[in-house]
């Protein structure tokens, strides 16, 4: 569990540097790309991939992970300028349904009915805790969509793989293979935009370099805490996700002096809740 709730403080330290690169103007594209490149460096000294037995069954898997990584993230901050953050947010953290629902159909999971008190309180509070006060502007809302499922279907194919294809000895590898892939398929993709001309700035690289060591940190004690917590992935998934609201309003509040609606502090409230169940139901 102290994993999952690990990865969660790194993902919303993720969050919060983004907020930074707005505010500091950092490139995005180039600095995601950076970010996936020392994310890769970063995986290769802690585990070769080489090194750490058969890996055959971590190609394709690793190769899918990566795309969707680098286009997830672009996607993201992309929506944030046409539709806004809140509705971004709501779309991506909304995914948590589609991924819990898709753990209980393909797995044959059964949680126990404190954790599906649990899971349920968890979405109520993912939805008020994203809640924003703009509607959605524009004709490209169909961006949001796509990022529901997109990110989905990134949980599901790690919970998939750490099942099926994943052992303790290869376990650390898998998140510097998708690494090492986001980032090829980046380089490859900045090679034809205008964009690239921001790499030779050093803000891009110490920007992408602290996002990429957070980054690496988070999905990978995410893939530990699949396969150590004792945890079903149907918590697992709730759990990751409160606790990165959570860490994520106090964030908010301590580091950039946000204010928070009625509704914001409803969801937490439902976040805080949820956690305690499904804490309560992994003990029993």
């Amino acid at each position: 569990m102290a994993l999952v709730i690990l990865s969660s403080l790194l993902s919303a330290a993720i969050y919060a540097l983004f907020k930074v690169f707005g505010n500091r103007r950092i490139a995005l594209l180039p600095a995601i790309v950076v970010n996936y490149f020392v994310a890769f460096l970063f995986g290769m000294l802690h585990a070769r991939p080489w090194a750490t037995g058969d890996i055959s069954l971590l190609w394709l898997p690793s190769i899918i992970e990566g795309a969707l990584f680098i286009m997830l993230f672009r996607l993201m901050g992309l929506s944030t300028q046409w539709n806004g953050i809140s509705p971004t947010t709501v779309a991506s953290k909304m995914s948590l349904a589609f991924t819990v629902l898709a753990t209980v159909l393909i797995f044959r999971e059964r949680p126990a009915p404190l954790a599906w008190s649990g899971i349920i309180l968890a979405l109520a509070g993912v939805v008020l805790s994203s809640w924003g006060d703009r509607s959605v502007p524009g004709s490209r809302r169909w961006a949001l969509p796509v990022i529901f499922v997109a990110s989905a279907i990134t949980d599901v194919l790690l919970a998939a793989t750490q099942r099926t294809r994943l052992t303790p000895i290869t376990e650390a590898a898998f998140p510097t293979m998708i690494f090492g892939f986001a980032a090829l398929f980046g380089f490859c993709w900045l090679a034809f935009r205008t964009e690239r001309r921001a790499l030779t700035e050093p803000a891009t690289w110490i920007g992408g370099g602290l996002l990429g060591v957070l980054n690496y940190g988070s999905i990978l004690f995410l893939v530990l805490g699949l396969s150590r917590s004792g945890m079903e992935a149907s918590s697992v998934f709730p759990l990751a996700n409160v606790c990165v609201i959570i860490f994520g309003a106090a964030a908010s509040l301590l580091l950039f002096r946000e204010r928070l609606r009625p509704v914001h502090w409803a969801g937490i409230t439902l976040s805080v809740a949820s956690l305690i169940l499904i804490m309560a139901a992994a003990r029993t």
